[in-house]
C-alpha cells in the first residue's frame, strides 16, 4: 500500500457508523494515554457521540473525507469554512479541524497526502490561509505541521472532559 495510491472520498450521513468509529478509535489512539480516562470518555461522548457527528455531517459549512487505499478506510479529516470554524470564522479563512491516520498506516505518507490535499482544497477555493489548533504536547503533530510550513500564530483552550488543555494555532497563508 502507498500514500500515491490514496483515494478521498467525501462523505455523508451514511458513514456516520464508520465515521463514528473511527473518529473514537484514532482519538484514543493518539491522546489515550496522555489523558485522565473519565475526561478521555467524556470527550469521546461528546464530540464523537452519534447525534454530534451526525449534526457535522449536515452541516453545509463542513466537509469530512476518509483516505481510502483499495477500498480500505486509512484515515479521514474534515474541514470547516465561514461560521462553522471553531475561531477565526473568516471567510477566506478555512479550518483543518480533524486529520487522522489509523494506527497501522501511519509512517506511510498517509497524513502527507491527506495534507497535501486540504491545501490544495484550501487554494482551490481561494482561501487567503489555513488554520488548525493542536495539542501542545502532540510534538510529532506540531513537527509535521512545521515541516509543512505552518507558523504558529497562537493559543486556544481546549477541554477534554474536565481538563483544560492547550492547543497551538498554527496557520499556513496560501
Amino acid at each position: 500500500m502507498s500514500a500515491k495510491n490514496v483515494i478521498l472520498e467525501k462523505l455523508s450521513p451514511k458513514d456516520l457508523q464508520e465515521l463514528k468509529e473511527l473518529s473514537r478509535k484514532t482519538f484514543t489512539d493518539a491522546f489515550g494515554a496522555d489523558n485522565n480516562p473519565n475526561d478521555l470518555e467524556a470527550y469521546l461522548n461528546s464530540a464523537f457521540g452519534e447525534e454530534n457527528l451526525r449534526l457535522e455531517l449536515l452541516n453545509p459549512l463542513s466537509e469530512f473525507y476518509f483516505g481510502k487505499i483499495e477500498g480500505e478506510t486509512v484515515g479521514y479529516f474534515k474541514i470547516n469554512l465561514g461560521d462553522a470554524q471553531t475561531d477565526f470564522r473568516e471567510e477566506d479563512a478555512m479550518e483543518l479541524e480533524r486529520l487522522y491516520v489509523k494506527k497501522a498506516f501511519q509512517n506511510q505518507e498517509i497524513g502527507q497526502k491527506m495534507l497535501d490535499e486540504v491545501i490544495e482544497m484550501a487554494v482551490q477555493r481561494k482561501m487567503r490561509y489555513l488554520w488548525l489548533g493542536v495539542w501542545e504536547k502532540n510534538i510529532r503533530a506540531i513537527n509535521f505541521y512545521l515541516r509543512n510550513n505552518f507558523k504558529h500564530s497562537g493559543t486556544h483552550p481546549y477541554m477534554v472532559g474536565n481538563d483544560k488543555q492547550t492547543d497551538k494555532i498554527m496557520k499556513l497563508f496560501l
